[in-house]
């Protein structure tokens, strides 16, 4: 078991502050689905204990106070409000299997239509958006209901070992990463590249992918220089500020 984590020392407080910006913006970007879906991040140094967001609020009004410090059991250690149960299960597996410091889980219109086709996932050969996840998704094609044990998130995690994004037949995506910047620079241009994907489909006409390796080179070279990630998640920082209540 780790050491006594502070609430409120800096690093936790920043930490709590980014994770409710990841929050607030991704309902400004259409991200959010009523009050579901969640976002975490572990704490440093500490592989069994994370911040989450709380059960039965709107991402719109989450702020630092409102985040949930909890471990791998779901156990809360520290905040004022409930977790959702499939969020400890889901969360809980993805970080203590695969190590993922960052995991963000939603059901995004265009890349949950993705899973419901054949294919289940982003074509990462179309657009230079999509050319970003080459390599880097993994498919769960078998939808098995709400993820409500440990059995299920378990599954879902073993999918995302080697991954950072997945695709979740009929339900959604994940996407994970080392820092929240990063993770949501991710999260907003996946679904960016399924919007595209989904309207180019929408034509009717064919669709003219791009070599696997150049795919591949697009991939490498996005994923070698994060400043923009960085500048994006700053912007947004300044766009939108923490509710006051």
């Amino acid at each position: 078991m780790s050491a006594a984590i502070d609430y409120n020392s800096t690093e936790v407080r920043t930490l709590r502050e980014d994770l409710a910006l990841a929050l607030r913006a991704a309902a400004h970007h259409g991200l959010s689905e009523g009050v579901c879906n969640h976002f975490s991040v572990l704490l440093p140094g500490a592989q069994d204990r994370y911040l989450i967001n709380p059960r039965g609020l709107h991402w719109s009004e989450v702020g630092a106070d409102d985040i949930v410090l909890i471990d791998v059991h779901g156990e809360v250690l520290a905040g004022r409000h409930r977790v959702e149960p499939t969020a400890l299960f889901i969360h809980g597996a993805i970080h203590r299997l695969t190590g993922h410091a960052v995991v963000l889980h939603v059901h995004a219109p265009y890349a949950t239509a993705l899973t419901l086709t054949a294919d289940r996932a982003l074509d990462p050969t179309l657009s230079q958006n999509a050319m970003r996840y080459m390599g880097r998704i993994a498919i769960d094609a078998d939808y098995n209901g709400l993820a409500l044990d440990d059995a299920e998130g378990e599954r879902i995690a073993q999918v995302m070992v080697g991954k950072d994004v997945a695709f979740l037949a009929n339900h959604g995506v994940v996407v994970a990463g080392a820092t929240i910047a990063h993770a949501y620079d991710d999260l907003y241009y996946l679904e960016r590249a399924a919007l595209h994907q989904v309207i180019a489909q929408s034509t009717g006409r064919p669709l003219v992918p791009v070599a696997p390796a150049l795919a591949a080179r697009v991939a490498a070279q996005i994923q070698g220089e994060r400043e923009q990630s960085d500048l994006f998640f700053e912007a947004l920082r300044r766009l939108l500020p923490a509710p006051t209540r």
